[in-house]
């Protein structure tokens, strides 16, 4: 749960199902407690847990019989021996704040984990003390009982922001908050749909998409690790600046997509996939395999294409002005009315590669005859 749902979810519960809690559970909740705050982390808490039933009837000496009812009550406790030695008396407050943050971290861990709570400050102090033989140093300062709500809580009315509090001087600007990054890790989500979404900044980790849709989405400056999108399809996306390592996009198909100065590197296999309508200008591509996939009104100038597989690649209506080639597989490709004014091919297999129907080796040929 996220914590601002697990916030707003709290409720103070007073009665409860049956089902006990495991220790396991029990350690959880104690666990969110001792990682609150505390001054000069001294942690000066301590925390006895009822769960025995025989136990737990005890607490009606001493408090409201429905506690007792609660599968697991806490006894929060403070000791403040350390504290009050080094700061005096006016220490003695700082545990009793130390253990309202504890107990705060508690409920919500609670909350998170389905189950509810309510802190409790009616008791007779002395006689709790006499019936579970807490020491001396030991101050009780509430009880915790915890377990699953009997019934769901609606909320009650809070007070305004403006009722409860007032700034001192200048105020500041009224801004907006900024959103928090969106996280999804280890996740099975086949067949889903993204549309029309904003997830800036999202990371995606072990999460299994396969013939998920994405609908009207901005990919802007994405960034693609050990990915598998063979078959994907792509309609009017813009993944400006993104970069691709360790990619399959076989069989992929991109239509109407921004592609600008992204950059593809380390065993990027598009094999297959088509290009349709998409701008990849001024983008890199290295190691990148592209066989036998088609190009129709690809924009590329100014791209960059360093040991590229265009084996049986077709391309068609593609702009290459200013573009930069280098060790690359053109073998058998086919290009048709496309622009290559001050493209630059160096090291490149262009063996059986046509140009709008003329054989490259035998133009270069000829070319080469011509100026003897």
């Amino acid at each position: 749960m996220e914590l601002q749902n697990a916030i707003e979810s709290r409720r103070s519960t007073r009665e409860f199902t049956e089902r006990k809690l495991t220790k396991a559970e029990i350690n959880e909740i104690l666990r969110a407690g001792v990682l609150a705050p505390s001054a000069c982390n001294m942690q000066s808490w301590y925390f006895y847990i009822v769960c025995d039933e025989r136990e737990r009837e005890k607490l009606k000496e001493v408090c409201a019989d429905w506690v007792s009812a609660a599968p697991v009550v806490i006894i929060v406790c403070t000791d403040d021996n350390g504290i009050v030695s080094r700061f005096g008396d006016r220490g003695r407050k700082f545990p009793m704040q130390d253990t309202s943050l504890a107990m705060e971290n508690m409920l919500l861990k609670a909350t998170d984990m389905g189950l509810g709570g309510c802190i409790i400050g009616a008791y007779k102090q002395n006689r709790l003390n006499e019936l579970f033989n807490i020491p001396r140093e030991h101050t009780a300062v509430a009880l915790l009982p915890i377990g699953e709500p009997k019934e769901k809580i609606p909320p009650r009315d809070r007070k305004e922001i403006g009722e409860v509090s007032s700034y001192i001087g200048e105020e500041p600007e009224e801004g907006k908050i900024k959103p928090k990054p969106f996280e999804l890790k280890h996740a099975y989500l086949p067949n889903a749909e993204f549309s029309d979404i904003g997830l800036p900044n999202a990371l995606f980790d072990d999460v299994n998409l396969s013939e998920t849709k994405f609908n009207n989405v901005n990919l802007l400056k994405a960034e693609y690790s050990d990915i598998n999108l063979s078959g994907a399809k792509y309609s009017a996306v813009n993944m400006t600046g993104s970069e691709f390592k360790c990619v399959e996009l076989n069989g992929a198909k991109f239509g109407c997509c921004e592609i600008c100065e992204s950059e593809g590197k380390y065993c990027v296999e598009m094999k297959e996939s088509l290009f349709d309508s998409v701008d990849i200008n001024g983008s890199k591509l290295n190691h990148c395999s592209l066989e036998s996939s088609v190009l129709t009104d690809v924009k590329m100038a100014g791209a960059k294409l360093y040991d590229i597989d265009l084996d049986e690649a077709d391309l068609s209506g593609v702009n290459m002005v200013s573009s930069n080639i280098r060790c690359t597989n053109l073998f058998g490709a086919t290009l048709k009315n496309c622009c290559l004014i001050n493209a630059a091919l160096e090291g490149c297999d262009i063996e059986g590669m046509t140009v709008d129907g003329v054989d490259v080796a035998e133009a270069i040929k000829a070319f080469k005859d011509r100026a003897k």
